[in-house]
Order: structure tokens, then C-alpha cells, then sequence
């Protein structure tokens, strides 16, 4: 972070409930699933599976924020707004970036992702983050170069994967939804069909149940980020 950013941090975690910085000892952690349309989406479809919403995990309440459309921009803010609320430790699932491809530089995108991970590292130590990866899609809406929008994609899925390991992340790999994923896709080419979405929420779940497992570590694992 710059100088600017890191003036700005103090007022920022200033405005969050004291609640949120408090030791929590054997508080019950909670979940946070946040998205673009694949998250809106995969919530229905878990709410049909076995497990449930709450992905079969017990004693731990799995929260859904799936917001179509959404852009990174709007991450950070919901990222506040959700940790503002909580009362004990967290886990956050991250699955966005899918729709900026089009719209930011591979560079641009890439910076920008970075930085607000480790301001809310920052604002929110006692959050184990999980990265979810950008899932490619058969058609990218205003893409001049659907090659150049998949290269960009898999170069932003390689450095997040790397810069969320070396802070002690978790990273979910979606396997069998890369490649040509055509028949795990909608007619529209962008969401998942129902065995995609199946897939996906998989994956969610491995890596919630990765995050669950070092949340006991959580206050070493996140000074690692400062």
C-alpha cells in the first residue's frame, strides 16, 4: 500500500464495530460466500442439494451475498459491510473478477485486487480469505478478443493464486470446469449449468473446509499479511 492507503487505514477500521476487533476465543466462526452471478446462482442450486445452503458443514452458518453483475470495485465495500456485523472470527470466499476482464487492463485488474486484499487484511485480521478462481466462459460480452480476455484470465488466476498462498490463503482451483467447458455451460455461454454449478460449489466447499481447518491458527496465519 502507499502512503495515502495506509494514512487512510486508521479511519477505516476506526468506523468498524469494536465488536469485530475483540479476541474470540471459542466464538463460532462464520462463512461469507461473495460474487458476481455465479454465487447467486450457486446459492439456489445448494439450497436443492443435500447439505443445504450451509454446504453440510455443521456448527457453522454458511451467508451467501450473490450480486449479478457485480465488478471488483464492489468487493471491498461489501467486504466492510459484512465484517462491520460480524461477532467473531471469519471466513471469506471471494469469486469475482470474472466481469472486469473486459472492462480493466490485465495489469490494472490485477494491482487493484492485490491492493484491496491487503487493505482488508488489514482492516480485518481474524479473516481467513479463500480465493476462488475465474472460471473461463465460452462467450465474454464486449470482448474485442475472446484469446487475449483467456490469457488475461489465466495470468490473473496464476498471480492471485500466488500472492493469496504467500499470505496464507486458501486457493480453489476449479479443474474440471477449465479447458473447452462448453456442456457445462448455458446456452448464453457465461453461467453454469447445474453439474457446473455443482462443480463449482465443490470447490467452495473444499476450500471453506481448508479454511475451517487453520482457523485455529488464524492470528498467525493473518500476521503474515502486515
Amino acid at each position: 500500500m502507499g502512503h495515502c492507503s495506509q494514512s487512510l487505514m486508521p479511519l477505516i477500521r476506526a468506523s468498524v464495530t469494536p465488536a469485530t476487533w475483540q479476541v474470540y476465543g471459542d466464538c463460532r466462526p462464520a462463512v461469507w460466500v461473495v460474487g458476481h452471478s455465479y454465487i447467486y446462482w450457486a446459492e439456489k442450486r445448494a439450497m436443492i442439494r443435500p447439505g443445504g445452503k450451509n454446504l453440510g458443514f455443521r456448527n457453522v452458518e454458511v451467508n451467501w451475498r450473490g450480486i449479478r453483475g457485480l465488478r471488483w470495485q464492489q468487493i471491498f465495500p461489501e467486504m466492510v459491510d459484512i465484517s462491520r456485523s460480524a461477532t467473531g472470527p471469519l471466513v471469506m470466499v471471494i469469486h469475482a473478477g470474472g466481469n472486469d476482464l473486459v472492462k480493466r487492463s490485465t495489469v490494472e485488474l490485477l494491482t487493484v485486487m492485490k491492493t484491496d486484499i491487503e487493505r482488508l487484511a488489514y482492516l480485518f485480521p481474524d479473516t481467513v480469505w479463500v480465493w476462488s478462481e475465474i472460471v473461463p466462459r465460452a462467450v465474454w460480452h464486449g470482448a474485442k478478443n475472446a484469446n487475449g480476455i483467456e490469457r488475461s484470465r489465466r495470468k490473473i488466476n496464476a498471480r492471485m493464486a500466488k500472492f493469496m498462498r504467500e499470505r496464507c490463503g486458501i486457493v480453489v482451483r476449479h479443474h474440471q470446469l477449465e479447458g473447452d467447458n462448453s456442456a457445462l455451460l448455458r446456452a448464453d455461454g457465461v453461467h453454469l449449468t447445474d453439474i457446473g454449478q455443482d462443480i463449482l460449489l465443490s470447490g467452495i466447499q473444499d476450500g471453506v473446509d481448508q479454511a475451517l481447518k487453520v482457523m485455529g491458527g488464524v492470528g498467525v496465519l493473518c500476521r503474515r499479511y502486515t
